[in-house]
């Protein structure tokens, strides 16, 4: 049925355009899969090398403290007005922790004991002392732990989702601090700069964006190509269709169909070529026999037009008198 018997409005979309369009989806959902998963991935990796280097940093810290001398620092040590102490002890953990903070940059480490008020602790010492005096925890300053610290006291406790400030990404890690006996005294936390997450997700961001630019213009070229050779041979056909439809049977595809490299458009347009051959002879057969109908149509009209001459009565007194001049003049013969 035509457009206006059905009514409805078709447009025309190439073929190749259907492909260029279909395998460009179809790469772009393969590829935000991939890439989903990549980046999943690598920042799974990235955490957990960040984790295992921040408990081994801590692992490390704790066992370089002086149990002891640290419970005793811890109930001894008398804080003076600057909020530090003059006790040697204090000074000598504050070189640990600085020792420890060298060997790894990303570690802030400080160490704390269990409070008298709920959820309490205290600071015994604290890295940003020497990195950054303004922002560091005094000595025996009071803070209520939120879990994390409070945690620390009884067994590790990580704080593996990154959190910002102003000074950074984190995270963070507790452990106690235990003496010969294996008593807690107190615990030692670690916050754990987080940037190698970032970084390592914005260099994959920056690297794959490339390489998917890279590989779309490379799909894009190649599937345009591949798309024009499938559809070449069926544009000729098409024209060589038109052409038929106009009464032109002088086609020539003989070349779709003739290479070693046979598929369905070589099978369909040899089934064409076939096709074209059989209307050219119905057409001719065609042609003959309406000559032949014309001819017998026109024999028939001049036995009707005699027969109607025939069927007259001026005909029938003509043939009449015909017949009487013939005997009369054969009369006359014999009489000579």
């Amino acid at each position: 049925m035509s457009e206006q018997q059905t009514g409805r409005r078709s447009w025309f979309v190439s073929l190749r355009l259907k492909f260029l369009v279909g395998f460009t989806l179809l790469f772009s959902v393969v590829f935000a899969v991939a890439f989903y998963w990549f980046f999943s991935f690598a920042s799974e990796l990235a955490m957990n090398r960040i984790q295992d280097d921040m408990v081994d940093t801590l692992n490390g810290a704790i066992g370089g403290v002086n149990a002891d001398e640290f419970a005793a620092l811890a109930r001894e040590g008398q804080p003076r007005e600057d909020g530090l102490t003059d006790d040697p002890r204090y000074w000598r953990h504050l070189d640990w922790l600085e020792m420890v903070h060298n060997i790894e940059p990303r570690a802030n480490p400080y160490t704390y004991v269990l409070g008298e008020e709920p959820n309490e602790v205290l600071f015994i010492g604290d890295i940003l002392v020497i990195t950054n005096p303004e922002k560091a925890a005094a000595f025996r300053e009071s803070y209520v732990s939120k879990g994390g610290m409070w945690g620390g006291l009884t067994g590790l406790n990580l704080k593996m989702e990154p959190y910002d400030d102003q000074w950074g990404s984190w995270v963070s890690a507790y452990a106690p601090i235990r003496n010969a006996a294996g008593e807690v005294v107190g615990a030692m936390g670690l916050d754990f700069k987080a940037d190698y997450v970032r970084q390592v997700q914005q260099a994959i961001l920056d690297k794959v964006l490339v390489a998917f630019a890279i590989t779309y213009v490379i799909l894009f070229v190649f599937v345009f190509l591949i798309s024009g050779a499938l559809t070449r041979p069926t544009l000729a056909l098409t024209q060589a269709a038109e052409q038929v439809a106009q009464g032109d049977y002088a086609q020539d595809i003989q070349g779709l169909y003739s290479g070693r490299m046979r598929d369905e458009i070589s099978s369909l347009a040899q089934v064409f070529d076939l096709m074209i051959d059989k209307v050219r002879e119905r057409e001719e057969s065609l042609k003959r026999q309406v000559q032949e109908l014309r001819i017998e149509i026109d024999e028939v009209k001049k036995a009707k037009q005699v027969a109607e001459i025939t069927d007259t009565d001026y005909f029938r007194d003509l043939r009449d008198r015909a017949k009487t001049l013939r005997k009369t003049r054969r009369s006359q013969a014999e009489e000579e």
